[in-house]
């Protein structure tokens, strides 16, 4: 197996992962404040990555660089705006709005990374995102709660600037778990902060079974996919992985209908063909391109 398919395999699997997250997370946040949501996501990937070191015999490191605070910065945001759009949004409409997360990652991997895209790849990336708004056109449930929708823009923006640094940093040879153990750390002291002023702390509407669903969605999406996704990176360009990653709405779509249907019509079935098509041609566009 050479390294470009490795890397496309851990990026379907950290799709995967990442598309499970939102449902499991919608049913908790019937029970849990989205800011008891942000510091549970966020305490449960600590652990996970204190627990995934341990086993590893790879002891967590905490980076202290200015690179590294930064990323964690925005990982904050990332998550509040989350869990406040989780809130208001059904999982379907996350996705629909989520699929902006690609075109914030290509726009700021060539801005920041100076990434050069090919003509070809700028036409495939495009006609994915075609298929997505295609898909999602028709039956999403999409009601236009201005609020709900402002908070998941700014979560997609965020979650792509993290992952630009996360890109930046991992090009120093840093250790994909300490940089997530170490971007979480300074997270929760965000997420408390943010707690406290909006009185999630102290509410005593503490869920177990909210809690454990929480802590489920966060190992799924926010620990399990999120470490795919670093070591994917590895092997992939910033902008052809994330452009990928636009699968992830269909996925989202189907793993939610039985609790969240939408009507089957020819609109969604094109955009998923589209997409998938588009997304396999991408992904045999960089292997030609790596064998050059």
């Amino acid at each position: 197996m050479n390294s470009e398919t490795k890397g496309h395999l851990l990026n379907t699997a950290s799709v995967i992962m990442v598309a499970i997250g939102p449902l499991l997370a919608k049913f908790g946040l019937g029970s849990v404040q989205p800011a008891q949501a942000a510091v549970i996501n966020t305490v449960t990937i600590i652990l996970a990555s204190l627990l995934y070191g341990f086993a590893a015999g790879r002891p967590v490191t905490f980076y202290r660089e200015k690179k590294v605070m930064a990323l964690a910065l925005f990982n904050t945001l990332g998550v509040i705006f989350l869990f406040l759009s989780l809130d208001l949004l059904s999982p379907v409409q996350i996705g629909f709005l989520g699929r902006f997360y690609t075109v914030f990652a290509v726009l700021l991997s060539v801005v920041l990374l100076r990434e050069v895209l090919t003509k070809r790849e700028w036409g495939w990336i495009g006609a994915a995102l075609a298929g997505v708004f295609l898909f999602v056109e028709s039956g999403s449930g999409y009601t236009g709660q201005l609020t709900g929708t402002m908070f998941a823009l700014m979560y997609t923006f965020f979650f792509a600037l993290t992952n630009i640094y996360i890109k930046r940093t991992l090009s120093d040879r840093r250790e994909p778990n300490s940089l997530l153990f170490t971007s979480n750390t300074v997270t929760l002291a965000g997420v408390l902060l943010y707690a406290g002023i909006s009185g999630g702390i102290t509410s005593s509407s503490w869920s177990v079974s909210g809690t454990a669903l929480i802590v489920l969605s966060s190992l799924c999406s926010g620990f399990v996919g999120t470490i795919l996704l670093y070591e994917a990176l590895k092997y992939l360009r910033f902008s052809i992985a994330n452009a990928t990653r636009a699968f992830s709405p269909v996925l989202l779509a189907v793993i939610s209908y039985p609790f969240f249907p939408v009507p089957i019509t020819w609109q969604n079935t094109a955009g998923a063909v589209i997409l998938v098509g588009s997304i396999l041609f991408l992904s045999r566009q960089g292997k030609t391109k790596s064998s050059d």
